[in-house]
């Protein structure tokens, strides 16, 4: 014999999976924005922790928000100041440019760094195709050298000269995801900048950014003529260096924020934290939304059941039979929504990243079973109230009814 809830669905279909929908759309969007706004974020914050330093040098104020400036911020000859000032406490000092730009369809953010800084910046990570970008620096050499020279009279203008270099310093690295977002190959010409790159390099993915590019070239195309402007520098202390009291030493020498590469997660999360109050809110209403849904179908259901709740009183059923087959009937298609729903989100997430393959959509098992616990104390609380209309079935009434 069919068990009474499961009768009662089969007996209704389409509002069934009507209301199983409600509740996969709910769980869906609780799944599927928390790990898009989550993971798009901690993916940010991943890359930049990547990066093979200890502290991030930036302007002060900058805190958590470096992640999104660019341009001319800081000297790179601070980190020869470091180096040399501070020998003790610092292994490495790597100016980085970075520079917002576009490329695969999409914003990315650009760094220009020099050949030997380039593995700090990306975690030591290698080159799988192609080669490094000026690898002798005898561009950045060259380009530094006509930059800090006074023009004889009657030579071209600096500007010409870069056009006509010796040495091609429009080159670049990008990562094997934005190789393969955008059908990027080894020696493609691309335009960036109002100039047009090679791209001599492809490193696997996960870098701080997706493009790099010489230092002195992103520092020239961005008017920095005889400064050598950076964003930030990267620092390396010696192994065993506390870094709260390097930190601070080395503020104190720059008059910039020495900045623990460790707490940029945190930094990050609290200057876009709103985001996921936000998202949150939204899943809130969305699964409220859904059990106010599961709610009017199970109240619905008995009162187009009066006649048969009575008859089952009659045959001695009590009211805690009668409200165990509501709250069955109202987890089984509970059940059904959440099935339907984690299908859902992992096909959102498969179309994201078909269609927008710069964003991270994190599904997690702590977040799949969060969604599922929400569902069913949803469904639980949504049958309380037509439950407790079950129970309060008037037997003679009901079945005077023609």
């Amino acid at each position: 014999m069919t068990p009474i809830p499961l009768a009662n669905i089969l007996q209704h279909k389409l509002r069934s999976v009507l209301t199983s929908l409600g509740i996969a759309i709910g769980v869906c969007m609780l799944i599927t924005l928390s790990g898009l706004a989550r993971g798009t974020l901690f993916e940010i914050a991943d890359r930049w922790e990547s990066v093979d330093a200890d502290l991030i040098l930036m302007p002060h104020g900058w805190s958590g928000d470096a992640s999104t400036k660019s341009g001319s911020a800081l000297e790179s000859a601070l980190a020869d100041v470091i180096l040399r000032e501070r020998p003790d406490l610092v292994k490495r000092a790597a100016p980085v440019f970075l520079w917002h730009t576009e490329m695969g369809g999409q914003d990315q953010m650009a760094a220009g760094v020099s050949p030997e800084d380039w593995s700090l910046l990306t975690g030591g990570r290698e080159i799988q195709e192609g080669r490094m970008f000026d690898p002798d620096n005898r561009f950045a050499d060259w380009l530094k050298h006509l930059l800090t020279t006074p023009l004889p009279a009657g030579a071209p203008d600096v500007d010409t000269q870069f056009a006509n270099a010796p040495y091609d310093g429009l080159e670049l690295v990008i990562d094997s995801r934005l190789a393969k977002a955008g059908g990027y190959h080894v020696g493609q010409k691309v335009s960036l900048a109002a100039h047009e790159w090679t791209i001599v390099g492809i490193v696997p993915a996960g870098g701080m950014t997706r493009v790099t590019m010489p230092l002195r070239t992103a520092q020239y195309l961005a008017g920095g003529i005889g400064s050598f402007p950076c964003t930030v520098v990267f620092v390396k202390l010696h192994e065993g260096v506390p870094i709260g009291p390097a930190a601070r030493a080395i503020s104190d020498l720059t008059g910039a924020d020495a900045v623990p590469l460790s707490d940029y997660r945190g930094s990050l999360v609290r200057q876009f934290g709103m985001m996921f109050v936000y998202v949150d809110m939204v899943n809130v209403i969305a699964m409220g939304i859904a059990f106010l849904f599961t709610m009017v179908m199970l109240y619905t259901m008995v009162l187009e059941r009066t006649r048969e709740i009575a008859i089952l009183k009659a045959n001695g059923a009590s009211s805690t039979f009668l409200i165990r087959q509501v709250a069955a009937e109202g987890l089984l298609i509970t059940g059904m929504g959440i099935v339907l729903g984690i299908s859902l989100s992992l096909l959102a997430a498969y179309l994201i990243h078909i269609y927008r393959p710069f964003m991270t959509v994190q599904i997690t098992i702590p977040w799949i079973l969060l969604s599922a616990g929400l569902a069913v104390l949803g469904a639980l609380l949504s049958s309380i109230y037509p439950a407790w209309r079950a129970t309060r079935v008037d037997i003679a009434e009901a079945l005077s009814v023609e």
